[in-house]
């Protein structure tokens, strides 16, 4: 009963600090974005999208368009991950939280613009 009345009280001190509700809103918000941007120009999508760029330039480099939803994915994945710990430390380090809650935001706005140009080279 104590942990679940320390997790609520965590959680009410992330949302009146409004630097870190802005952030985790921000990050929610990229990740609606770039799931739009990717149902939006579904049907447009050619069979091969250019993923994999770390992989050697030719037929490594593509994947199938469902390999798009990979980016929101691990999005979604690291903010559960980051807003979980955040809400277990935030009595004992603040500034900790804040990294974790902008780190987020730091992979939001990265994936969201591989999202965009992904899809506005292809479309």
């Amino acid at each position: 009963m104590a942990l679940v009345t320390l997790r609520r009280e965590a959680e009410e001190s992330i949302k009146r600090d409004r630097l870190s509700s802005f952030v985790l809103l921000a990050s929610l918000m990229c990740l609606l974005v770039q799931s739009a941007l990717i149902l939006i120009s579904w049907g447009k999508l050619p069979p091969q999208v250019p993923i994999f760029y770390s992989r050697p330039w030719g037929e490594t480099l593509l994947a199938a368009p469902f390999w798009l939803w990979l980016l929101p994915g691990i999005l979604f994945i690291s903010l559960v991950v980051n807003y979980t710990f955040a809400i277990f430390i935030v009595s004992s380090e603040r500034f900790l939280v804040r990294v974790l809650l902008f780190s987020n935001l730091l992979l939001s706005m990265a994936t969201l613009y591989d999202v965009f140009k992904i899809i506005s080279l292809l479309t």
